[in-house]
């Protein structure tokens, strides 16, 4: 209901609606926006109550920080453990990302985006690694940067086949520079009030 615009950034939330509305316990609404406030969709403010985020250019400039080291982890793991197959599916998703831009379907774009990523924490096979990333994931659904797809995509196969290549510094080394080019981006159009995030789902 965040994510779709139900709730609006700033936007109160109650519990016993939210029990009703959802048909569940309050205790289960309870624990539930415990977890949104841990990915930063939600925060509690003392004596006030729980409230829908607002999207931050400062909270996403911080979770770029926080992806840089962590995917950094990730690929250098990935160079191990991950199979010529599951790096072909990759190396597919990426020109499928490619494809998507260049059609200016940017929304799916983003999502696919996004997905990768994840595959790519996923086949680093450390589980505190997945479990960390989703505290700093959910501020992804906001961007379609709109990069060039070209730009995008020589990353994308760069992290891919330096993992194919077994060398982890050089994975990191691209996965660097991919997150650091995005967070230009969004830094930039900040600075011109041109970005204006908005979730994408």
């Amino acid at each position: 209901m965040i994510l779709d615009g139900t709730h609006k950034p700033g936007a109160k939330l109650v519990q016993e609606e939210l029990a009703r509305q959802c048909g569940v316990a309050r205790s289960v609404v309870r624990e539930a926006l415990l977890e949104l406030q841990a990915s930063g969709l939600v925060e509690s403010i003392d004596n006030r109550g729980v409230f829908v985020s607002r999207l931050d250019l400062a909270k996403l400039m911080e979770a770029f920080d926080v992806r840089e080291a962590l995917e950094g982890m990730a690929v250098r793991l990935c160079c191990e453990r991950t199979t010529r197959m599951e790096l072909r599916a990759l190396a597919d998703k990426a020109d499928r990302i490619y494809s998507l831009g260049v059609e200016g379907k940017l929304e799916e774009m983003a999502s696919l985006d996004r997905e990768l990523h994840h595959d790519l924490l996923r086949l680093s096979g450390n589980s505190i690694l997945v479990r960390l990333s989703e505290s700093y994931r959910v501020f992804g659904k906001v961007m379609r940067l709109g990069r060039d797809p070209r730009a995008v995509r020589e990353e994308h196969l760069g992290i891919l086949h330096a993992i194919e290549a077994n060398d982890p510094r050089e994975a990191a080394r691209w996965i660097h520079e991919h997150i650091q080019s995005a967070k230009r981006v969004v830094e930039e159009q900040g600075k011109t009030g041109a970005f204006v995030p908005q979730w994408v789902l």
